[in-house]
């Protein structure tokens, strides 16, 4: 039974880090295993500063999640105006085509 947990641990442990690393944790991640293996020492003699740059390592990452989800909005919030602009000017040239009597329409730098 505990050989099948340590497989099933194996098995995971790549992807859990993938996961991490596209979460942008993987900085963090590196830290806390240096804090508990290599630096153990001063980890224990400077908790609390340890903790706060932990901390503020992985407030880092979630700044980068805002900023990164922003700029998503930011982006679908401009390829809808542009949409809309397009869509009315287009609007005004049928407008304008069938006040002219005219048949056809000009779609000439209306989407990019």
């Amino acid at each position: 039974m505990l050989y099948l947990f340590l497989v099933a641990g194996l098995f995971l442990l790549p992807m859990l880090l993938r996961l991490a690393i596209r979460l942008r944790l993987g900085i963090p991640i590196l830290y806390a295993l240096g804090m508990l293996t290599v630096f153990h020492s001063w980890y224990q003699t400077h908790t609390a500063l340890a903790d706060g740059i932990f901390f503020a390592l992985v407030g880092l990452a979630a700044l980068s999640w805002v900023a990164t989800a922003a700029r998503k909005v930011y982006g679908w919030l401009d390829e809808r105006l542009a949409e809309r602009a397009a869509a009315h000017e287009l609007a005004s040239r049928v407008r304008q085509a069938r006040a002219n009597g005219e048949s056809a329409v000009s779609t000439d730098g209306l989407w990019y």
